[in-house]
């Protein structure tokens, strides 16, 4: 992956070192959101080949009762619009729910009012 200039966005699930199930996605490659039946899919470019908008896409779905996706979508706006610090780059913890090897989950971003209970990477 190439650097992109903007924020870093973090997602993890459960149990990120038996199935590699976290991503470090920049912001910039947000293509748009898709409502699911019990959450909100992200949909990103592809991190590990150029991109080609009609195959290579990331999906990051982040888990939420039936009623509050557009809620979700709007705080993930928020979250992807928080201006970089000082004109650098910043990792952000959108959601991070991994337990493995002892780790304490960090769950979803405060922004996000606990409405995120999961994340599923695709």
């Amino acid at each position: 992956m190439k650097y992109e200039k903007g924020n870093y966005l973090w997602f993890a699930e459960a149990s990120v070192g038996a199935n590699n199930s976290a991503m470090l996605l920049p912001s910039s490659g947000y293509l748009g959101a898709k409502p699911a039946s019990d959450g909100v899919s992200f949909l990103f470019k592809d991190c590990e080949a150029d991109y080609d908008p009609a195959s290579n896409k990331e999906s990051v779905k982040l888990s939420c009762a039936d009623g509050n996706q557009k809620q979700v979508m709007e705080a993930m706006g928020r979250i992807m619009g928080t201006p970089p610090r000082g004109g650098n780059a910043q990792m952000i913890i959108v959601a991070d729910f991994n337990v493995e090897n002892g780790q304490l989950a960090l769950g979803a971003h405060s922004e996000f009012r606990g409405l995120v209970t999961g994340v599923t990477i695709a």
